[in-house]
């Protein structure tokens, strides 16, 4: 640890990301054996870390997705402040460049730096860059909420006295086992559609059995169940709606003959000729009062049809025992329900008029053939959630956090301390080791950098004497454009806000879409706060599977990062400029990595605190939301059926997309405010002082800091800062003015002492041809307090 505290500037800051970095490592390593210790989990299955209320899974899932987005925003930061360094080159590197005319960023983050940095720097910054989609899309997946959408439910027609006791005997007054209608053979199961799933009569006879067991438990306790009027009773059940709220139903009927129930005699009568007496005497008696009419276990399912287009069709396997002749229906379609009083139609031979749909033998009492719903009771379903982890995605994110933690111990500890990462390094590394590609280029801005760089190609050496160095001519002082917006180039801005406003579109539409999509066959509503995507928008016939899902849910996010990465390189190369301007207002030290004399070290690399802060707290709110807003959806309950690739939570489990309208609206709000419009407002501000522009340019850096030495600074005393022999670690030591080392060691205290950039005379006076006599030439650079630095004036000539 004594090594981690002595490191200087950046450095220092670089070593406590590494240390963070590691913690957060071993912290989710924890995580993972624990995780990997629960029944049943293994790196192929999640494991379940809560089961409970939904109300309390669904605060547990927002919080952890919180903590999530901190821990990921921070490493996504930590990483991004290693790239920036990685891409910083060396004076040997930017030499090389310069030989061919070429610039290289200082102080920002750049890509373009790759090709003149080392392979070893370039190959680190590529891996940084490949450990960061792994975080991207899969930490915000590995912990997931799943949501009970129940599809089993227990459907009762009974009368009123059924609650009170009244007796009763399965299968009920209908003569109607579970799943078919009237009497059938003994054995026989056959469900027709429509009646729930199908019991053979046998098992009626079993006081045991659980079908005997399921009717005596709703006798027994529906009279503490939720009241419901026929009309909510019919709406809530004859639809497609999955049994979150409510699960098994009892319809209290309206008997004609009598309120405690019906008798057999009454109901049916059987032909002479035919058993069937003797066959239902056992089950039902004829004489005796019954207060059940039916009872069945339902199923409710929705499902893509593969071979329609027409939309979601929904599965109510009761809806024939609710009076309609269909079992199914498309979700697209509105069912029609009248404000009438519910008359249940129960048999389809009533409803067609078609007494033959009854068994041979058996005669129906027409009086029967419409009862009145009075009203139903339904019981609360049990609501429980569950929050997961999936193990196999938190360690490919403990991987990628691991590369991620090695190459900053590389970039903290092995980089070569010449590497030239803030623009006062490139400064003093400039004056004291001056670049003759720039000399007598005072004047030099980022535009006539750009003109030079997209010239033709040739290497200055070799045209040293007849080419860019023999064109040098001073040129007349024109203020330049203060406004950032105009100074920093205008391809960065429409790089920039190409990837913002191309992102702020997504939110956009996604809401303008989630208006219509559950009117749409490819999606349909759950609740009034999400909805769920159909996987079947790839094929009709398959679906796309989980790994598929994961990286759809989460490209949201990779996209987010490239805002965050977007907006911080523009206002780091606007933060760059204000400071690299500063320096024509006032004499002031440089900010080095590794300080001397007045020099100055600071643990940020450019951005400062007050802007990177606010910045990476922006983006950890940015992340969570989008987390919110297009999220993983993992279903159990049965609802959702057809899907081939199901989600190893649970038997009834699947996965699929789920997206949030109220957080698509709270991101289309507030994107504008916090990612648009910031770096919009920073690019009309003004400079404060007049200079030339392009402080992140190595070219214009290099122009302004070639010092024209005058006969007072040459025979000024050299005041010792203590430091002249400790050269182990300068940038510039293999110089080639080293050889004059009086004049070295002049320009080693400068970089050292208060500096400004301005106009100051040289030695000799130089006039541009076609001049007026007595249009003096200064030089355009940086120098200390003894070179008489003056604001240059417009219309004036310099070099």
């Amino acid at each position: 640890m004594s090594k981690l505290f002595t490191q200087q500037g950046w450095r220092r800051t670089a070593a406590f990301n590494v240390v963070l970095a590691c913690i957060c490592d071993v912290i989710l390593i924890i995580l993972l054996i624990i995780s990997l210790s629960q029944p049943g989990a293994s790196l192929a299955h999640p494991s379940i870390i809560f089961e409970g209320s939904c109300t309390t899974s669904s605060r547990l899932n927002i919080t952890l997705h919180l903590l999530i987005n901190v821990v990921s925003t921070a490493v996504l930061a930590s990483s991004n402040f290693f790239m920036q360094i990685l891409s910083a080159p060396s004076r040997d590197e930017i030499d090389r460049a310069h030989g061919w005319l070429r610039s290289v960023d200082i102080g920002i983050p750049s890509i373009g730096n790759l090709s003149h940095v080392s392979r070893l720097k370039a190959s680190s910054w590529l891996i940084l860059l490949a450990t960061s989609l792994p975080i991207h899309l899969f930490f915000n997946s590995s912990v997931f909420e799943t949501t009970l959408q129940g599809s089993q439910w227990h459907l009762t027609l009974a009368s009123e006295a059924f609650i009170h006791g009244a007796p009763f005997y399965p299968p009920g007054a209908s003569l109607s086992p579970a799943g078919s209608l009237g009497p059938s053979p003994p054995g026989d199961a056959v469900s027709i559609g429509g009646y729930g799933d199908p019991v053979a009569i046998d098992e009626y006879l079993n006081p045991s059995s659980e079908v005997r067991k399921k009717i005596a438990v709703t006798a027994e306790s529906s009279r503490s169940w939720t009241f419901m009027s026929a009309e909510q009773c019919r709406s809530e059940y004859m639809s497609c709606k999955p049994r979150v709220v409510y699960d098994d139903v009892l319809l209290i009927l309206d008997p004609v003959s009598t309120p405690l129930g019906w008798t057999r005699s009454n109901t049916f009568s059987f032909d002479s000729s035919t058993n069937l007496s003797e066959r239902w005497d056992p089950l039902v008696p004829p004489d005796t009062v019954n207060s059940l009419w039916f009872s069945t276990q339902c199923n409710t399912t929705r499902r893509t049809s593969s071979t329609d287009n027409d939309g979601v069709e929904c599965i109510n396997t009761c809806l024939g025992a609710l009076g309609l002749d269909r079992w199914g229906f498309y979700y697209g379609d509105l069912m029609t329900l009248s404000s009438k009083p519910w008359l249940l139609e129960f048999f389809p031979a009533v409803r067609h008029h078609r007494q033959s749909l009854f068994e041979e033998g058996v005669n129906f009492n027409g009086s029967f053939n419409s009862m009145r719903v009075d009203h139903c009771l339904a019981r609360k379903a049990e609501s429980t959630c569950k929050v997961g982890l999936s193990n196999s995605l938190l360690l490919i994110v403990i991987l990628s956090i691991f590369v991620k933690m090695v190459l900053g111990s590389v970039a903290t500890w092995k980089i070569p301390f010449a590497s030239i990462v803030t623009p006062g390094d490139a400064i003093e590394s400039f004056i004291r080791c001056p670049d003759h590609v720039t000399q007598s280029l005072g004047s030099l801005g980022t535009l006539d950098a750009q003109e030079i760089e997209f010239g033709t190609r040739q290497h200055w050496y070799e045209v040293v004497d007849v080419g860019f160095k023999g064109t040098v001519q001073p040129r007349r002082w024109k203020e330049s454009p203060r406004r950032f917006r105009h100074i920093v180039p205008y391809p960065t801005w429409v790089k920039s806000y190409s990837i913002l406003l191309g992102a702020f579109a997504l939110p956009v539409a996604g809401f303008s879409a989630s208006a219509t999509l559950t009117k749409q066959y490819y999606t349909y509503s759950l609740d009034r706060s999400h909805g769920v995507l159909s996987l079947y928008l790839w094929d009709q016939d398959k679906t796309p599977g989980y790994i598929a899902v994961l990286l759809l849910a989460n490209v949201p996010q990779l996209i987010l990062s490239l805002c965050y990465f977007s907006c911080n390189s523009l206002l780091t190369q606007i933060h760059v400029e204000k400071e690299w301007n500063s320096f024509s207002t006032l004499y002031k030290p440089l900010r080095v990595s590794y300080p001397k004399g007045q020099q100055v070290s600071s643990y940020r690399l450019q951005l400062p605190y007050r802007l990177s802060i606010p910045l990476i707290l922006i983006s950890i709110l940015f992340h969570w939301l989008v987390s919110n807003a297009i999220f993983l959806y993992v279903n159990e309950g049965g609802i959702l059926t057809n899907l081939e690739d199901k989600f190893a939570v649970s038997a009834l489990s699947l996965i699929s997309i789920s997206y949030s309208p109220l957080f698509i609206l709270i991101l289309v709000i507030t994107t504008p405010f916090f990612i648009i419009f910031p770096p919009l407002f920073f690019g009309f501000l003004k400079t404060e002082g007049n200079m030339v522009a392009g402080g992140w340019n190595s070219l214009v850096i290099s122009a302004a800091c070639h010092i024209h030495d005058t006969e007072a600074n040459q025979d000024e005393e050299q005041v010792s800062d203590g430091n002249d022999s400790d050269d182990t670690k300068d940038p510039s030591i293999h110089c080639a003015i080293m050889e004059d080392e009086a004049r070295y060691k002049r320009l080693r205290q400068l970089t050292r002492r208060r500096l400004k950039w301005g106009a100051m005379p040289v030695t000799m006076a130089t006039e541009e041809p076609g001049s007026s006599e007595g249009d003096i030439v200064r030089h355009l650079g940086f120098g200390g307090e003894e070179h008489d630095i003056s604001e240059p004036k417009t219309g004036e000539y310099y070099l």
